[in-house]
């Protein structure tokens, strides 16, 4: 493997590969200076330094520097308190009492490895290089150590700080972010995604505004209402071109990504744990690791950058022994039973689901002792004596016996007011004195802060998981934390609640997870509302959103795609007319909006599967013929509108191109529509399976695919008509000869 990592004599560093350059040095005042980050560069240790020093009027000098202020210096980890005023990546209080921290480098180490880090979730190494370059705080002996890896095959940068208080008094950090990236001055424009429940994943373009824009979440999840995820683009880049640069963050809690444009038009981006609500009180001796931040640059547009993520995800995030490993189709009980579950209707529904043919039954919300609605018994997690009176591992081997794999629905983190759990140990939530607990859905939030409530989760999981007999767990999380506080902790460190919790948390999956490696865990928050490569790096597929209305879903999932592969997600065929906006439509329609997810499934009552019985086992047929095809393949998406969406799915072994196209109103006299696919083998033939029509793949890239008609009249044989109406949709299969 060719060196990664340069460094010259007078310390400027290189990390190159073939799809990035990523340039900084030490200036002459010790300051790490930024200087390229962008396409590969034959010589990057001798490219241009782009920042201009100049006298700028009312400027501040750098600690008396002449002509170099640090307000319009491009930085690797910039401070607050000497003349650069924008928002800092350290912001702390230092042993003198004030805020002002000034960084200079130390010295640096380069490793032909990458080490995971203590406490929080990381990615994964192999095929690559880290640089550390260390900083110091000489007056008030901080320490910040910078890693950096790139990898050989990915177009990857992964970033991480460790702060290290080498003195013999307390420092506390109020702003300890992951990575500072300052871009130069350009058109810029924002990609993110908002939303809430059964909404997540909007996507929002903006222009780069000057001031601060933030993304973030106070809520103790990465959260529905903003991802955390922010692509920063060259002015109208479109799929297919324009550079963009990319940020997301490997974490699961309150974060915060920040997109600042200076008063000199310099863009910074910062990405790290969320400063509000923020505290730690470095005691001497001790270091603080942040979250680890993922950068992505690429000038092939939105489809080339999501190529990156969802090759990298699933090399170096998700769970390595389920990397093309095809999931399980399957029949969930909730719409069937709600908390109307016992043992003979579990039964009876796993004849069902191998009557229509799926692979596994989940049994979901309401197996648990004196649980008949959501006001009570979480906590409790001992299966309930009148309707499971032999137990869950009972019922497991009985499942199982008929064929079936069998899961099942936790909710771990929370806990009932009305529980066992919560009688016996009202401290263990989270919770601040004096003030009466806010409820979400009748819940409380447990204090995973404290070792004692990590180690009660694990016991019960593990007595349920031990028989041997569980393949699946969907582990659910169905609030918002409030009241955030810690009987486990002193007063002036209630502000460190949040990142512990979320340590506690990393800690309890990662011991779980050893122990069942061959389970199969999902992710689930209310839906989306903790979908990150935190949660992926324990979980390898996520419960996408509680949105299974086809229409209402398309967005969710294109928005999802552009930094998350199929593999890591899954969808089922809900009821109709849908529980979330009351619409109606077709099992095929339902069905074809979850088609690209990895893991589908159904959840529905027994009158619905009974009335729709032949048409669920052909498409859950269907699902378990193409399940191992959705993992490992590539995504594409080809048209996006108000009512139209159209995406191109081809497997990893590049034989087999879908494409599933959704007409959302109906409307007369349509035009006629093509969609040009992408990545095929232009000197190839491909083979549509409906009809066996021949097509070659430089045709379908440059001519296009021409789309079904929407019409309520079918008027001529040669014409590809799609359902009559509303919410019509359409896949095809092709075969490459």
């Amino acid at each position: 493997m060719p060196d990664l990592i340069q460094v010259s004599k007078d310390k400027t560093f290189a990390l190159t590969n073939r799809f990035f350059s990523y340039v900084f040095r030490v200036s002459p005042e010790g300051i790490l200076e930024h200087l390229h980050y962008g396409g590969p560069l034959s010589d990057p240790l001798n490219v241009s330094v782009h920042h201009i020093r100049t006298q700028r009027e009312v400027a501040s000098t750098f600690q008396g520097g002449k002509f170099f202020s640090l307000s319009d210096t491009p930085q690797e980890f910039p401070s607050f308190g000497t003349s650069d005023y924008r928002f800092p990546a350290l912001h702390g209080r230092n042993s003198d009492g004030n805020t002002v921290f000034s960084l200079h480098y130390k010295r640096h180490k380069i490793s032909k490895t990458k080490k995971p880090l203590k406490d929080l979730p990381s990615t994964r190494g192999g095929n690559c290089e880290t640089l550390v370059v260390t900083l110091e705080d000489p007056l008030h002996k901080l320490d910040v150590e910078l890693h950096y890896t790139i990898y050989q095959d990915f177009g990857v940068l992964v970033r991480s700080a460790k702060f290290k208080n080498k003195s013999d008094t307390e420092i506390q950090l109020q702003h300890a972010f992951s990575t500072a990236l300052d871009l130069p001055p350009a058109e810029y424009e924002i990609l993110h995604f908002h939303g809430t429940w059964s909404r997540e994943f909007n996507e929002e373009r903006i222009e780069v505004p000057k001031g601060r824009f933030v993304v973030d979440s106070a809520r103790g999840t990465s959260s529905a209402a903003h991802s955390p995820f922010v692509a920063i683009m060259q002015k109208g880049a479109s799929e297919a071109v324009g550079r963009v640069y990319a940020t997301t963050l490997v974490y699961s809690g309150n974060f915060s990504i920040n997109v600042e444009k200076g008063e000199f038009e310099d863009v910074r981006i910062l990405a790290g744990i969320n400063p509000f609500n923020f505290h730690w009180r470095l005691k001497p001796g001790k270091k603080f690791c942040t979250p680890e931040a993922l950068h992505v640059f690429t000038e092939d547009g939105l489809r080339g950058m999501s190529h990156i993520w969802h090759d990298f995800i699933r090399e170096k995030i998700s769970p390595p022994q389920f990397k093309y490993k095809p999931r399980p189709t399957y029949l969930n009980t909730w719409e069937a039973a709600y908390f109307d579950v016992n043992e003979d209707k579990v039964l009876a529904l796993a004849d069902k689901a191998k009557h229509v043919g799926v692979d596994m039954l989940v049994l979901d919300d309401g197996w648990f002792e004196g649980r008949k609605d959501d006001t009570s018994s979480l906590g409790d997690w001992v299966a309930d004596k009148e309707r499971f009176p032999n137990g869950i591992p009972w019922l497991a081997s009985k499942v199982k016996a008929k064929g079936l794999k069998f899961g099942i629905w936790f909710e771990p983190e929370m806990v009932n007011p009305r529980s066992m759990l919560f009688e016996k140990h009202p401290d263990w939530i989270l919770h601040v004195p004096g003030r009466k607990p806010s409820l979400g859905r009748n819940q409380l939030t447990l204090d995973l802060s404290r070792e004692e409530v990590t180690d009660y989760i694990f016991e019960k999981v593990d007595a349920i998981l031990s028989c041997g007999d569980i393949d699946y767990v969907k582990w659910d999380m169905n609030r918002n934390m409030t009241e955030v506080g810690s009987a486990g902790l002193a007063r002036n460190r209630q502000r460190e609640v949040s990142h512990r919790y979320m340590i506690g948390l990393y800690r309890l999956l990662k011991k779980l997870t050893a122990k069942y490696p061959d389970v199969l865990f999902e992710n689930c928050a209310s839906g989306g509302n903790r979908f990150d490569l935190g949660m992926l790096s324990f979980m390898p597929q996520t419960w996408t959103s509680d949105m299974c209305d086809p229409v209402g879903r398309l967005d969710i999932v294109n928005g999802a795609s552009y930094l998350f592969p199929l593999d890591v997600t899954a969808a089922y065929v809900g009821p109709s007319p849908n529980h979330q906006n009351g619409r109606v439509s077709s099992i095929q329609t339902r069905f074809m909006a979850g088609v690209f997810c990895a893991a589908r499934g159904m959840s529905l009552n027994e009158q619905d599967l009974a009335d729709n019985h032949e048409e669920l086992k052909e498409l859950m047929a269907f699902a378990k013929r193409t399940a191992p095809d959705m993992v490992g393949g590539r995504f594409d998406r080809l048209i996006k509108s108000d009512n139209e969406v159209c995406w191109q799915y081809t497997t990893r072994d590049q034989k087999t191109v879908y494409v599933a196209y959704f007409h959302i109103l109906a409307a007369p006299n349509l035009p006629f529509r093509r969609a040009r696919l992408v990545g095929l083998d232009g000197g190839a033939e491909y083979v549509l399976q409906e009809d066996k029509a021949k097509y070659q793949g430089d045709s379908l890239m440059n001519n296009g695919l021409p789309l079904p008609y929407v019409t309520t009249g079918h008027v001529k044989e040669n014409v590809r008509y799609m359902a009559k109406g509303d919410f019509s949709s359409y896949l095809f299969e092709f075969t490459k000869k």
